[in-house]
């Protein structure tokens, strides 16, 4: 989890996660998303994001799962590509 960081607005939190490939499927992932949400809110965080490789589809199912919608689809400055997921922080609290 990062506060700050490229591309991000003021109160944006950047969310980013991994598992081993033994651990998939169990739904860890969006667990572990689901609480870093409610901890970047606890900690002032208005909104967090989800930066997705266009190719892990996978990783974009756990950004639904958790709540997140699509977003802006940016390039960073190396060029690469993300598609952005964006949850409101104010329901993480709930």
């Amino acid at each position: 989890m990062r506060f700050t960081g490229e591309g991000l607005a003021p109160g944006q939190v950047n969310v980013a996660y991994g598992l081993y490939p033994s651990w998939r499927g169990r739904g860890l992932a969006t667990r572990a998303v689901v609480l870093a949400s409610r901890y970047a809110a606890s900690e002032g965080g208005q909104e967090a994001v989800i930066q997705v490789e266009p190719e892990n589809p996978a990783s974009a199912a756990v950004a639904r799962r958790a709540g997140f919608t699509p977003g802006k689809q940016p390039h960073s400055k190396d060029g690469s590509r993300f598609h952005w997921y964006i949850r409101g922080l104010r329901v993480a609290l709930q």
